[in-house]
């Protein structure tokens, strides 16, 4: 009988958590990879996508551990989030917030009074907010703060 050998474990580790960032926005695209770059460094790597509709057909054919999605002001939330959610249903969803949104707020203007949650989202960060990012990113993904000592 062969034993597995663990290798699930340590690929993990080594291997970046891939994240799929979809927003119209090129300068918050700039952004969020400057900021997980600075901060994460080489465990996370980040494919981002303009409109939902090709982020879909990507996620059709590849898995990703997190998706960031980006809330212009006229978008029907509720029908964004119900596709991305059948595309990708085990992958948590972050939704980056304009300004002064909330979670409640959103969930009123997408959703309607038929849906009583936001869908599966895992968390809400304001748009601008790295810090926010970052901490949401490191607590989804349970990335450690520093990089622990290479063994000698």
């Amino acid at each position: 009988m062969r034993q597995p050998i663990g290798l699930a474990y340590s690929a993990e580790r080594r291997v970046p958590a891939s994240l799929l960032l979809i927003t119209p926005a090129v300068e918050l695209a700039n952004t969020v990879h400057g900021t997980l770059e600075r901060e994460l460094g080489s465990r996370v790597w980040v494919w981002d996508e303009p409109a939902v509709e090709p982020a879909l057909r990507v996620l059709g054919v590849c898995r990703f551990r997190l998706i960031l999605l980006d809330l212009p002001a006229h978008t029907m939330l509720g029908s964004v989030l119900r596709a991305l959610k059948e595309a990708a249903p085990e992958t948590p969803l972050v939704l980056l917030a304009v300004g002064a949104a909330t979670a409640l707020g959103v969930e009123r203007a997408g959703l309607g009074a038929a849906r009583a949650r936001l869908s599966g989202a895992t968390a809400m960060v304001p748009r601008g907010d790295a810090e926010a990012l970052v901490r949401a990113v490191r607590q989804i993904l349970a990335t450690p703060v520093a990089d622990p000592p290479d063994p000698a």
